[in-house]
């Protein structure tokens, strides 16, 4: 019987190189504990409304460019692909950049559980800012939005750097400035240049879990300090997956590199 089931396994595994699944690696016992809540596998040939919308111009640095023209977002070849642009049409839109971007809120949540993306950065440019984020969906108890209710930067990175950031935001750290009880972040996590990356993130009842490709790579705890303000992250969170360019901290943008995009495989949300 031995034999038998040795033949098998490597009759599947060959199957499996044969057909291109051998490029996936199989889930831990953790990963495979958990239920799977929502995905978005990017398959179609068009945006999932049901799960997104898209994000529109603010006055941030972050979405000063975000345009929801059509072409700066697509769904091809299995990735979402969101696109950072010279604006070369000035007549309608003054703003010198147009860039991308696809928000969740309302559709698609996030309470306690665990969302991994698999993502790939483009490492050509200067002054490109892509993000994997995410907001409190609602104010809190006292009817206070950001960074009140919470922010959670999964992934944030600059140029072409060969890491990304992984922060957290919220009216402890941000307002209050408590940016070292504990520490808030800011962490610099190592990637694959050029290629493809998991990036994760734990919500438990005590702390955020940070991951790249499978490994952790920073906590944020709970604190007893009796100070709510210290962890919003108890409630629902929507999702923010975006290009950015240009702002205070990424600096100015060459336009010679652009255009420049940002494409994700797939995401899941677990619980």
């Amino acid at each position: 019987m031995k034999s038998i089931a040795k033949s098998c396994c490597c009759t599947l595994a060959a199957l499996a190189t044969l057909f291109g699944m051998a490029a996936t690696p199989p889930a831990s016992a953790k990963a495979r504990a958990r239920k799977l809540v929502w995905r978005d596998e990017f398959n179609g040939s068009s945006l999932d409304t049901k799960r997104w919308n898209r994000c529109e111009q603010g006055k941030s640095d972050w979405n000063r460019h975000m345009s929801t023209r059509k072409d700066l977002v697509e769904v091809k070849n299995g990735a979402l692909v969101l696109w950072g642009v010279a604006n070369k049409d000035k007549k309608s839109d003054p703003r010198p950049f147009l860039t991308g971007g696809v928000q969740s809120k309302g559709k698609g949540l996030m309470g306690i559980g665990k969302v991994e993306m698999r993502v790939k950065f483009e490492d050509h440019q200067k002054g490109a800012w892509p993000a994997l984020w995410m907001c409190g969906e609602q104010p809190d108890a006292q009817g206070r939005s950001w960074p009140w209710n919470g922010e959670i930067d999964i992934v944030e990175r600059l140029n072409g750097d060969p890491f990304v950031y992984q922060t957290v935001h919220s009216g402890w750290t941000y307002v209050k400035k408590h940016t070292k009880d504990p520490p808030h972040g800011s962490v610099k996590a190592a990637i694959r240049q050029g290629g493809w990356n998991v990036y994760g993130l734990e919500i438990t009842e005590k702390e955020l879990i940070w991951s790249v490709n499978g490994k952790e790579t920073f906590r944020y705890p709970k604190m007893d300090c009796g100070d709510p303000d210290q962890w919003p992250f108890d409630k629902p969170f929507y999702f923010l997956l975006d290009m950015q360019l240009g702002g205070k901290w990424v600096g100015e943008v060459d336009v010679s590199t652009l255009p420049v995009r940002m494409y994700i495989d797939w995401i899941r949300v677990y619980k």
